[in-house]
């Protein structure tokens, strides 16, 4: 077996999960549009930083909080329950688990982040979202006032559409310490209050340290999104956070109607991830990079960040990998792995069939150990460092990446595992240009 024929099984698993995801009714592009790659050309051509893994792109400011968000480390999200005062067709809440049950039960969230700092967790950043949580203004300053005892200088953030806020409602926010308030605007088809939520923006720049328009870029929106630049610069708001648009496996006919279609090659690795955000559409990613553009070419002051789909799921694989670097057991089972400070998976060279005997005696000659080989493939893992070295050797090897995650087995039936039984779950092989 070589390289290209191992690899194969990915792509037929990345056509079998498009084909699934169609079933919902919504299909995929038939060639991606908008490659990865263009994210790095967008960011040296207008200044802008290109950061975790290239999934996020920003410029001017960026939330400490979205920083925090990378890693996922020191930060939580709670809400009170998922009411919403709107009706939006992308939105992705009920993808949340126990959704029904929450639209009709309230979470006591004070008594949830006490709990989380008695048991020792600690925190940098906190939110409070929704559903819309200014539901319950009584229930977000008590938070944030009791987030302000626990964990002096925490910064903590509340998204609202704006519907329920006020002037006082503001001030209060402010007296009880919200660090930043973002701002849910909506497309045209689905606003019915975009000037008073502009007006409220420009009250909140005088009243609390952060304001921030958090919107998702729909296909076909960019005047109205350049507009929305615009006079968001112009009252002084902190920045706005692009999100990549993405359909939410529900509501599959408000998609279609518009035209849209889902991004191929959804995901730089497929994996199960976490965060129920959905699949990305078609164009939104081309038109948040030029939005980016925009705002260079108009000199716009205000921070913008570009926050991917695959931005969201670097979290997920932080946590599961640091797995890898607390547990000796595990990293002498696996020497070769490296830890990605970019996308945040594990990674290592890999060669197969002859190409796998060869490098094996390469490295055997010169000495070098750590890699694990696999005779019933035949295949060998190395560190990705011996790259340069061994093309020089051995020049007409083909060699490939290979991207894993650390995963916790089941435990057999009716056994309790003393301590986790970790392994790592190989997600993608791709060849090395």
């Amino acid at each position: 077996m070589d390289l290209r024929e191992y690899a194969r099984a990915f792509d037929e698993a990345e056509q079998d999960f498009e084909a699934a995801v169609e079933e919902y009714g919504v299909p995929f592009e038939r060639a991606e549009t908008c490659p990865r790659e263009a994210r790095s050309r967008t960011a040296e051509s207008c200044g802008c930083r290109c950061e975790n893994g290239a999934a996020s792109l920003w410029r001017n400011w960026i939330s400490p909080a979205c920083l925090a968000c990378r890693t996922g480390e020191e930060t939580a999200t709670f809400f009170v329950d998922l009411r919403c005062t709107k009706n939006c067709y992308f939105c992705f809440n009920p993808n949340q688990d126990h959704y029904e049950y929450f639209l009709g039960h309230a979470r006591d969230i004070v008594a949830e982040l006490e709990q989380a700092h008695a048991a020792g967790a600690r925190f940098r950043c906190l939110a409070v979202t929704g559903g819309e949580p200014l539901l319950y203004p009584d229930r977000v300053n008590a938070f944030l006032e009791r987030a302000a005892q626990l964990y002096p200088g925490v910064h903590t953030r509340l998204y609202t559409s704006g519907d329920l806020l006020d002037e006082a409602g503001l001030r209060a926010l402010a007296e009880s310490g919200l660090s930043e308030i973002r701002f849910s605007i909506k497309p045209p088809d689905s606003d019915d209050g975009q000037d008073r939520v502009y007006e409220l923006m420009e009250q909140a720049v005088g009243v609390v340290p952060d304001v921030v328009v958090e919107v998702p870029v729909i296909p076909g929106s960019l005047a109205e999104m350049k507009d929305l630049l615009r006079r968001s610069d112009a009252i002084g708001i902190s920045g706005v956070n692009l999100l990549e648009f993405c359909f939410p496996l529900h509501n599959a006919a408000e998609f279609t109607k518009r035209g849209f279609e889902l991004r191929k090659r959804p995901f730089t690795f497929l994996y199960n991830y976490w965060y129920g955000g959905g699949i990305p559409v078609a164009g939104s990613e081309a038109e948040a990079l030029e939005l980016l553009e925009f705002a260079h070419r108009e000199g716009l002051k205000l921070g913008i960040h570009y926050c991917s789909s695959d931005n969201k799921n670097t979290g997920q694989i932080f946590q599961q990998n640091k797995a890898y670097l607390a547990d000796p057991a595990l990293r002498q089972a696996y020497p070769w792995m490296r830890a990605d400070e970019g996308d945040r998976f594990l990674k290592c060279a890999k060669a197969f069939g002859d190409d796998a005997e060869l490098v094996r005696s390469w490295a055997d000659a010169v000495g070098l150990d750590g890699y694990g080989y696999d005779p019933d493939v035949p295949s060998i893992a190395f560190p990705s460092d011996w790259v340069d070295e061994l093309r020089e050797a051995v020049p007409a090897a083909v060699l490939g990446e290979s991207v894993n995650v650390v995963e916790e087995r089941e435990p057999q039936a009716g056994r309790a595992a003393a301590c986790p039984d970790l392994y790592l779950r190989e997600v993608a092989v791709r060849e090395l240009s």
